[in-house]
């Protein structure tokens, strides 16, 4: 008989205690899988004739006062061996259910239930092995399934169903499992002869896994005809690309359909990791493979923009970069976070607010008599006015954090005086400023004159990578060894001479790809701040500029002293 056709009484018992010679079912819950769905449901509190115990009642809800005009057992059995009929039997940790409807049975003077049984936690434990606990609240939650009324008998009996429902698919699918006494078998096997892989994973995982390297790129997971399913990176190809044919059965279900489809495995080795997560982007936005969720479009980010041109200059926001003689810093997370950041702005450092229009009428405003500006219309000092502007500077670049000192000042100010509102606010402006400080100290430049090489050691062999920017974009990386040799040095002098004299002038805008790359690796910039160093560049020749890179790689032990 195949799975399909058969009748499973998924049952679920509520008791009084743990033995079944001295305690009683207090619930019996059961519904009934057939065709792959629950067609039937039986639920009945049974008078226990004696008092519920209060660990039993805080478990289950269920109080002797609910079971005081319920039938007994007497009738309630006939019920449930009715609905039961020659159904397969069903439970979560069989053996104790079975144990108690046995006692229930003979103190009736029945016999005991002859049925063909099923344990689902003995499929879990070999369907599931990578699951560390395999309890029904853990299952419910790794299916994502919700229980409504957990610890009562029909609410644990319709989980414990619909979980059956997707171990016989995993059967069918891993196993290739189809009839019922395949499944009954199974529960039984040794758990060495349980793991039996699809012909198609076991395919890849012999004749493609053994080739990963062991080095960072770009793999792509594809059906039989190529179609791209999966585009992700890695730092090491070999055990990325590997954890997904690992413990399939304890991923989502999102993952466990991805791998069922996938027939094909390729990959492109990078250099670095970072040229990794940049390849990885550009792929993803030009394939839209099917199974990735994230960076399938170029996002409108917002920048900071610091009109500097401007005799009295300016702050804003603008999610497009051009070379129109203000300086951008970012990229910001969201349109809101670019707000907060203006805000602060007018509030801590006085930059004026109008426009040049309302600027030469020379009329003091509102927000100069709130202190939210120094006026410059009224008192035309450029000077004192340019201070502030230096001071908001060196705030966009990270390097002056006075203000976060300040919020945090006026929040426990705030606190004190039980204005819990007020302090909320200035505790998310901390929050989202000092992560959005961090990131533009590690970049500290506006994004077009952020030139630099970023040296990264290498803790395991001694070497170090460099990193070329130029106008904020990655353009290339060399891997130099320590203490650099000559030839690394003029191989470093060619990579700087192409990346800072060979590449062009100035862009006069960036594109939406360059503006996504500049945020990646801004991003990937923060996550390694703490063992980057940047040597910035100032102009001269690309040789001085490679000694200058060496001297830094060939410095100290602890590359994080030569900064």
């Amino acid at each position: 008989m195949t799975i399909e056709d058969a009748t499973f009484v998924v049952t679920d018992t509520e008791t009084t205690g743990t033995k079944a010679a001295s305690n009683r079912i207090i619930e019996i819950g059961a519904v009934k899988v057939e065709g792959g769905e629950i067609t039937d449901r039986f639920q009945q509190l049974v008078n226990p004739e004696r008092t519920i115990p209060s660990r039993i009642t805080h478990l289950t809800g269920i109080t002797t006062g609910m079971v005081f005009d319920k039938p007994t057992m007497e009738s309630v059995m006939p019920q449930y061996l009715d609905f039961l009929g020659d159904g397969i039997l069903v439970a979560h940790n069989l053996p104790f259910d079975l144990r108690f409807l046995n006692a229930e049975c003979s103190r009736l003077g029945l016999d005991d239930l002859s049925n063909r049984t099923l344990c689902s936690l003995r499929l879990a434990r070999r369907l599931l092995p990578g699951l560390r606990s395999k309890g029904l609240s853990r299952l419910a939650q790794f299916y994502g399934i919700n229980v409504n009324g957990r610890h009562r008998a029909l609410g644990d009996a319709e989980a414990t169903g619909i979980i059956l429902q997707r171990f016989f698919r995993q059967l069918d699918f891993e196993h290739d499992i189809h009839d019922v006494h395949e499944v009954l078998a199974f529960q039984n096997r040794k758990y060495t002869k349980v793991r039996k892989a699809p012909k198609h994973l076991k395919k890849l995982r012999e004749d493609v896994l053994p080739d990963l390297p062991d080095a960072p790129g770009v793999y792509f997971l594809k059906t039989s005809s190529g179609k791209m399913l999966y585009i992700g990176k890695a730092k090491q190809l070999s055990d990325r690309v590997r954890s997904y044919f690992t413990a399939i059965e304890s991923k989502d279900a999102r993952k466990r359909k991805m791998m069922s489809k996938v027939r094909r495995v390729e990959w492109t080795e990078t250099d670095t990791e970072l040229e990794a997560l940049l390849l990885e982007s550009r792929l993803i936005k030009e394939k839209k493979p099917s199974y990735n969720k994230a960076q399938k479009r170029y996002r409108h980010r917002p920048f900071i923009k610091l009109q500097a041109d401007e005799e009295f200059p300016r702050v804003g926001w603008q999610r497009a970069i051009s070379d129109d003689g203000a300086e951008y810093y970012g990229p910001l997370r969201s349109r809101k976070q670019a707000e907060l950041v203006i805000e602060v702005i007018s509030r801590f450092f006085g930059l004026r607010e109008c426009d040049d229009s309302e600027l030469s009428l020379g009329q003091r405003c509102l927000y100069a008599d709130m202190e939210r500006c120094t006026a410059p219309c009224e008192n035309d000092d450029a000077e004192r006015y340019g201070r502030q502007v230096e001071r908001v500077r060196q705030f966009l670049r990270g390097q002056d954090t006075s203000v976060l000192d300040d919020l945090e000042e006026r929040m426990q100010q705030a606190s004190r005086h039980l204005e819990f509102e007020k302090a909320a606010t200035f505790r998310d402006w901390l929050q989202t400023l000092d992560r959005m400080l961090e990131k533009q100290k590690a970049v500290a430049a506006p994004v077009l004159d952020h030139n630099a090489a970023l040296v990264q050691p290498h803790e395991d062999d001694g070497a170090a990578d460099v990193f070329l920017v130029r106008f904020g974009k990655f353009t290339a990386s060399v891997r130099v060894t320590r203490p650099s040799t000559p030839d690394e040095v003029s191989l470093l002098t060619d990579a700087v001479k192409t990346a800072f004299l060979d590449a062009g002038d100035r862009p006069e805008a960036l594109t939406k790809r360059d503006q996504d790359e500049i945020r990646l690796l801004s991003h990937w910039m923060y996550m390694h701040r703490s063992d980057l160093i940047s040597v910035r560049w100032q102009g001269g020749t690309p040789s001085d500029f490679a000694a200058r890179i060496a001297d830094v790689i060939n410095g100290p032990a602890d590359l994080s002293e030569a900064a």
